[in-house]
């Protein structure tokens, strides 16, 4: 085993600087050959042609459904997990009973996500919003004789 993967190691000291300093330019000296021919037309590849905003298009929606992906493999978790220990989890398992009782039969990921974080806040703020009990608190001895 080990000798394979000192034979990785190896061959990876040889071909990266092969690729680096003698490929990458064959294949950039090509290319830029094929744009002053006309072969491929850079200027509609930048402008006309989208490419490269489609590219980007593509690659935000992709983000985008790998992230509501997880949002609901968590939302899950949550529904069926343990909640003693993680309030997070807790507060999804919520959000997502709240939004049953309300009348969401499958209320989605991200709602419920956004729900729980907006009942987090609000429990913060009213939390940092009570007064301090202890604050007020004499110990001495003219408060016992009231």
């Amino acid at each position: 085993m080990i000798e394979y993967v000192l034979i990785f190691i190896g061959s990876l000291f040889l071909w990266l600087p092969i690729y680096y300093y003698m490929v990458s330019r064959w294949v950039g000296d090509h290319v830029v050959k094929r744009v002053e021919n006309k072969e491929i037309d850079l200027n509609y590849l930048l402008d006309e042609g989208g490419v490269f905003d489609s590219m980007a298009g593509r690659t935000v929606e992709l983000l985008k459904n790998h992230m509501l992906a997880e949002m609901g493999q968590m939302t899950r978790a949550a529904q069926h997990g343990d909640h003693d220990g993680d309030p997070a989890s807790a507060g999804i398992a919520a959000a997502g009973e709240l939004l049953k009782a309300v009348g969401i039969k499958k209320p989605p990921a991200i709602l419920q996500f956004k729900l729980a974080n907006a009942m987090g806040q609000m429990l913060n703020n009213s939390a940092a919003a009570e007064p301090d009990i202890m604050a007020t608190f004499d110990p001495s001895d003219e408060f016992y004789k009231q």
